[in-house]
């Protein structure tokens, strides 16, 4: 069985998980989740489905905003509520308004479900760390080699089975995990992240 997941479901259900232990440090972490998702359902609001969506969205954001503000722990939890809700209507949303074929299954047009490939963001990374710096695709654009002109040892950027990019640095193999990076951040902000990653990993060498 195919498992489906929703643009931005994922990172949202993180956060709200986050906000459940962390409600104050949390709340703008969630509210920006939510917003993306309620971007992601308003342009698609021409389907019933995503309009009534995009409503329920905003009004989870409203209450976690307004619990923010009053920090009463009835407000946070009735928040918390409010916004696993509309997690929820938004992954129902997106389950039934999936590109199918014929025969009633998924299929995406290719190069809509992911803009970029890991290699995209390895080569965007080695731009931002300047000239004498390259990076060449692995198989398929699932990872990413990174090297300094002259240096014998370099940095592949990967993906782990559960979802996280990482860094291992080569030829020790010691793996850094991006914590809190999602495909929906964005290649520019991916890449900043894995530049910036990078650059403090050689501090420390």
């Amino acid at each position: 069985m195919r498992i489906t997941t929703a643009p931005h479901a994922i990172e949202a259900r993180h956060a709200h998980g986050g906000y459940s232990a962390f409600p104050i440090r949390v709340a703008p972490l969630l509210a920006m989740r939510l917003t993306v998702m309620r971007e992601y359902a308003a342009h698609r609001n021409h389907v019933a489905v995503w309009a009534d969506t995009a409503k329920q969205v905003h009004e989870a954001i409203a209450a976690v905003c307004f619990a923010q503000v009053a920090r009463r722990r009835k407000y946070r939890r009735i928040a918390s509520r409010v916004a696993l809700n509309a997690i929820v209507a938004y992954e129902k949303a997106y389950v039934v308004t999936l590109s199918r074929d014929e025969a009633g299954h998924y299929h995406p047009e290719p190069g809509t479900e992911f803009p970029f490939a890991v290699s995209d963001i390895g080569r965007a990374a080695a731009d931002l760390l300047g000239a004498q710096w390259s990076a060449e695709p692995g198989c398929w654009g699932v990872r990413g080699y990174l090297q300094a002109d002259g240096e014998n040892f370099g940095y592949t950027l990967a993906v782990t089975d559960s979802g996280v990019l990482h860094i291992e640095t080569l030829p020790e193999a010691h793996r850094t995990d991006l914590v809190g990076v999602w495909p929906s951040d964005g290649l520019a902000d991916i890449a900043a992240r894995v530049a910036d990653t990078i650059r403090e990993l050689r501090k420390s060498d």
